[in-house]
């Protein structure tokens, strides 16, 4: 199934690196492993994602298949290359996730570059770190770190939250008394210099449930991390079924959550959730461009089951526009041939197939996250 002709909403993605273009060779490799940085070098080039991605880049630049070479043809030919490229990628909006990475350009300077729309999405433990440095009482910190939220709803898109990271999503209600000690102790560390990170999960629980407290009052989506990831994360901690007890909560029945990266490997788990809470969508970000060809199989799975109305595109990329560009083209072929191969057995008619993916694509992005197309 040809869906070249689509437009798509990358739903998960990052920022663009301050200087996108003056990219050193080992930081390049490093965009295309989830490893800590410099510790896989001499194994990220025989990836398939590393592979097809110089190969393809050298074919559209013109160039040879080596990262030097690549790196240098696209330098020379600067921003106006990445502005076509994207512009053939028919990409309509990016939903950019500012808590990472630290220091990356900014949205404005983004959007002097991108030919497309783009708009915010706010990581809630990005504000709470920063917050940590500047408030002394639990009861100050707790108010700050609401009105923040709330602020932040008046510009972005959703919310996100990287919880599976740190403590995992199994999230429980602690006490206020047991959340301030929580807070107290990371006060202490970051007074005697230490890391403002937030590992505590007192104290991360009860910033999600702050969290979705705020999506219902402004009507926000929530995305949430799942799957795989850094080597930081406990994958056993990450499978999105232990979001159950908050989705079985009628009091938070108008929440929308939208699990991020095809919730890899727990696909099926993340499938089965879209097609019985009525609040749970699914991002295809991060495996799309890492499994490439292979993220079909996965595909079939997730569309057999979920309804098409809960599937939604995303990359995962960020520093450089180039990653975009291809991973919607990736994206599009991909999915085109898990439609394909549904349509060919009979599991959906060519025309249901090209509503899927339009839907997939653009429009349940659209009507989510309630913007409106370029």
């Amino acid at each position: 199934m040809d869906l070249a002709g689509l437009r798509v909403v990358d739903g998960h993605c990052h920022p663009f690196l301050r200087d996108p273009w003056q990219v050193p060779v080992a930081a390049f490799t490093d965009l295309f492993s989830e490893g800590r940085p410099g510790t896989m070098g001499a194994h990220i080039p025989h990836t398939g994602y590393f592979q097809r991605a110089i190969d393809e880049m050298a074919r559209r630049l013109g160039t040879i298949a080596t990262p030097e070479a690549v790196l240098e043809r696209r330098l020379a030919l600067g921003p106006a290359w990445a502005r076509q490229a994207m512009t053939r990628s028919g990409l309509a909006a990016l939903l950019v996730d500012t808590g990472y990475p630290p220091e990356a350009m900014s949205l404005d300077a983004m959007r002097r570059i991108v030919p497309c729309a783009i708009h915010e999405v706010f990581r809630v433990e990005t504000c709470a770190e920063r917050l940590l440095r500047q408030t002394t009482r639990w009861s100050e910190f707790q108010g700050t770190f609401r009105v923040e939220l709330q602020r932040a709803a008046g510009r972005c898109v959703a919310f996100k939250s990287i919880i599976a990271y740190r403590s995992g999503l199994a999230v429980r209600h602690w006490t206020d008394d047991e959340a301030a000690t929580a807070y107290a102790e990371a006060l202490e560390r970051v007074q005697r210099g230490g890391s403002s990170r937030l590992t505590d999960k007192r104290l991360l629980d009860t910033l999600f449930e702050t969290t979705l407290d705020i999506c219902l009052e402004t009507g926000r989506p929530l995305q949430v991390h799942a799957g795989f990831g850094d080597p930081d994360i406990d994958l056993l901690q990450a499978n999105p079924l232990l979001l159950r007890p908050i989705l079985e909560d009628s009091r938070r029945a108008g929440l929308r959550i939208v699990v991020l990266h095809m919730a890899y490997p727990y696909v099926r788990e993340a499938a089965f959730m879209t097609a019985v809470w009525p609040q749970v969508f699914l991002d295809l970000s991060l495996a799309l461009p890492f499994l490439g060809p292979a993220a079909s199989g996965p595909l079939v799975e997730i569309l057999g089951l979920a309804p098409a109305t809960k599937l939604l595109y995303g990359s995962d990329v960020g520093a450089v526009p180039d990653l975009f560009a291809l991973a919607a083209d990736w994206g599009r072929a991909t999915l085109g041939e898990a439609l394909d191969w549904l349509v060919s057995r009979g599991g959906l008619s060519p025309e249901r197939g090209a509503e899927a993916a339009r839907l997939i694509l653009s429009d349940n992005a659209e009507r989510l996250y309630g913007i409106r197309p370029e």
